[in-house]
C-alpha cells in the first residue's frame, strides 16, 4: 500500500523543455483500490514537439483511516521538502476530510535543470540531448506505472 503511494510520489519527483509549434497537453490517469485506499492520480504534461514545458499533477488518496492519511501526508511532505528551494517547482499536500491531495506544478521552461539534477540525479534519464525533459521518456514512466495517457 505505502509502496504504491511512494512510487506515485517518486514518479512526481522523477518527472521533475521547449520546441517550436503549438503547446499541447497529454493527460495520464490511473486509479486503483488497494488495502482500503482509493487512489486517483492525474498527470497533465504540457509540451511542444518532443520537449515537456510543464507538468501539473494531482494525486488523491482516500481512506477511512485518519492515521494512514497523516502518515502518508508526513511521508509525502518529507519527499518534497528536498525541492523547497527550487524555483518553479511547487507542491502542496493537504488532507480534507478522508482524502489526502498532493499537487505539483513544475515549469521546466523556467526551472534550473542543473540545480534539479543536484537534488535528484534520476531526472537525467528523462532528459534529451538539449537537457530538456523528453515527452516520450516521461510518457513511458507514467505508462509503466499503470497510467493511461491520451492527448487532449
Amino acid at each position: 500500500m505505502k509502496k504504491i503511494i511512494i512510487l506515485g510520489v517518486a514518479l512526481l519527483i522523477l518527472v521533475t523543455g521547449c520546441a517550436s509549434g503549438e503547446e499541447k497537453k497529454l493527460v495520464c490517469t490511473r486509479t486503483a483500490n488497494m488495502n482500503g485506499l482509493e487512489m486517483d492520480f492525474r498527470y497533465e504534461v504540457y509540451y511542444q514537439g518532443e520537449n515537456v514545458n510543464k507538468v501539473k499533477t494531482t494525486e488523491k488518496v482516500t481512506s477511512d483511516s485518519e492515521t494512514t492519511l497523516e502518515t502518508l501526508e508526513s511521508q509525502t511532505k518529507a519527499l518534497y521538502s528536498n525541492f523547497d528551494n527550487i524555483e518553479n517547482y511547487n507542491y502542496k499536500v493537504t488532507i480534507n476530510g478522508n482524502t489526502l491531495t498532493s499537487t505539483t506544478d513544475i515549469d521546466y521552461t523556467k526551472i534550473d535543470i542543473d540545480e534539479l539534477l543536484e537534488i535528484d540525479s534520476s531526472v537525467q534519464q528523462l532528459l534529451n540531448d538539449d537537457k530538456k525533459i523528453d515527452l516520450d521518456k516521461i510518457t513511458q514512466i507514467y505508462e509503466s506505472a499503470g497510467a493511461v495517457c491520451e492527448v487532449e
